[in-house]
């Protein structure tokens, strides 16, 4: 690998990027999952019921959508920097 600090920068640079995608996702599972209103949840039960999953699906969906603009953005500034590290290997010669 190459060990230039133009190389360290830009595997920084999408691993900080790559963490706020992780981050978002995370905080939109969490957000979804306080959005489910089950029965299972007040007695303390570990299962989910079918509709329960349902419901956390279709939570999760519409804070996906609702946050679609930020998850585009992230995607695709992970997807160029991720060329860019394949093209600093190709020109560098891993």
């Amino acid at each position: 690998m190459s060990s230039s600090p133009e190389y360290a920068r830009m595997i920084a640079a999408r691993d900080a990027t790559d963490a706020r995608l992780r981050e978002l996702d995370r905080r939109l599972r969490h957000d979804a999952n306080a959005a489910v209103n089950s029965p299972a949840v007040h007695r303390g039960d570990s299962a989910w019921r079918k509709s329960d999953e349902a419901a956390y699906q279709a939570a999760l969906a519409e804070l996906r959508y609702r946050n679609r603009n930020d998850i585009g953005a992230l995607t695709a500034k992970l997807d160029r920097q991720q060329a860019a590290i394949r093209a600093h290997l190709t020109r560098n010669g891993s």
